[in-house]
């Protein structure tokens, strides 16, 4: 009799340890699942807000805001081009980006432009280049390919075919780095000036350190894109690349049919 009370007893402890168990388990994953769903409710709280602060008037299918990357590929566009310090653009964002340059050389920080307009074939070639020249340091084609993707846009999806893009330069920096476009620039106050002054132009910094995930590209301190002051000014206040802020205005134009 003994022992049968004893398996009993033994069972009743098993059993209550496994529903104490099944319990923790059930309020471990509860809590889980309310952490994610406030972790999603805040992230949707935050891009409505964004949504509903976005600059009036603009959309996002203004020629300012066209979106070139390697998942939006573009065939050879058409517009007009000028030149500036004998680097081509597009028309339009002439004025600005001399004011901008102009701007640079008043504060005593002289910047050059370093390459503007590219058109697919040049983007090939550069490509091509960037390819060869790591192969040539001894790396493998697949290694040359690989640092290749991380700064070299892919032709048909490089921002510089916009003619809206300008790789810009403190003039000290890049004379004395051996014409390098180097994201160390940034350590310079030259640069730093024209990365924080660009959004009073139009232009913002095109790839910034924590957008690479959406812009497909790393950090580079010297690209610069037209996008409008108010794009801007906006896209810089919230730390946006052009991916997530057209992604926005697109939210926006969808919510208003």
């Amino acid at each position: 009799m003994w022992k049968r009370n004893l398996v009993r007893g033994l069972a009743l402890v098993t059993l209550v340890g496994v529903l104490s168990g099944c319990g923790a388990n059930s309020q471990s994953s509860a809590s889980k699942s309310s952490s994610s769903s406030a972790k999603t409710t805040k992230t949707q709280t935050k891009r409505q807000r964004l949504i509903s602060e976005l600059p009036k008037g603009v959309k996002s299918t203004d020629a300012d805001l066209v979106v070139v990357n390697k998942w939006n590929k573009r065939s050879e566009m058409s517009f007009s081009k000028s030149s500036v310090n004998g680097i081509d653009v597009r028309t339009s964002i002439v004025k600005p980006l001399e004011a901008f340059m102009a701007g640079a050389k008043k504060a005593g920080y002289p910047a050059t432009i370093v390459s503007g307009y590219r058109s697919v074939a040049y983007q090939k070639e550069v490509w091509s280049q960037s390819i060869q020249t790591y192969e040539n340091e001894g790396k493998s084609a697949k290694e040359a390919l690989k640092l290749t993707k991380e700064y070299v846009a892919v032709p048909r999806g490089s921002e510089h075919e916009t003619g809206l893009a300008a790789d810009i330069m403190n003039t000290h920096w890049y004379n004395t780095h051996g014409n390098q476009l180097l994201s160390s620039s940034d350590k310079n106050k030259g640069q730093q000036w024209l990365i924080k002054h660009a959004p009073d132009y139009g232009f913002v910094l095109r790839f910034t350190k924590s957008g690479t995930k959406s812009t497909g590209i790393d950090y580079e301190s010297w690209h610069f894109r037209y996008v409008g002051k108010k794009s801007a000014q906006f896209m810089t206040k919230h730390n946006l690349t052009l991916e997530q802020y057209v992604s926005l205005l697109k939210a926006r134009e969808k919510a208003a049919k």
